[in-house]
């Protein structure tokens, strides 16, 4: 009967304990989270490239040989190729633009300072002659 007393945790003790277990939780989170994090920064690019051409060009089937059924084909747990019509190409187009906006905007805004640059030269130069 005593040592039913001595296994059983006073409340302060289980909330040490449980403390540490959520430390331990906490930080085995944190470390698969850094890992994930690492992995993308990395491979970024190739991340978005291949999001995106899989969402524009999706891989379709090679077309079934006479006398195959095209349910042998699917035997590998293959999901079917999904064909994309122009109201999706036009969705896509348009959630990037605001994107596309962000990355066009400083080359733009070079390309218009230097030719505002060459305007005033040119005005400037014909007056002094």
């Amino acid at each position: 009967m005593q040592q039913k007393i001595n296994n059983k945790q006073t409340p302060l003790e289980k909330l040490i304990s449980d403390k540490e277990r959520i430390r331990k939780q906490c930080r085995e989170h944190e470390q698969k989270l850094n890992e994930d994090f690492s992995y993308i920064q990395e491979n970024a690019g190739s991340l978005l490239l291949s999001g995106i051409s899989s969402l524009l060009f999706p891989k379709t089937k090679s077309t079934a040989k006479s006398g195959e059924n095209t349910t042998t084909q699917n035997n590998k747990g293959d999901l079917p190729a999904v064909s994309l019509g122009f109201s999706d190409y036009l969705s896509i187009t348009k959630s990037m633009l605001p994107l596309v906006w962000d990355i066009a905007q400083p080359f733009i805004m070079t390309w218009g300072i230097k030719k505002a640059k060459n305007l005033l030269r040119s005005v400037f130069s014909k007056k002094k002659k």
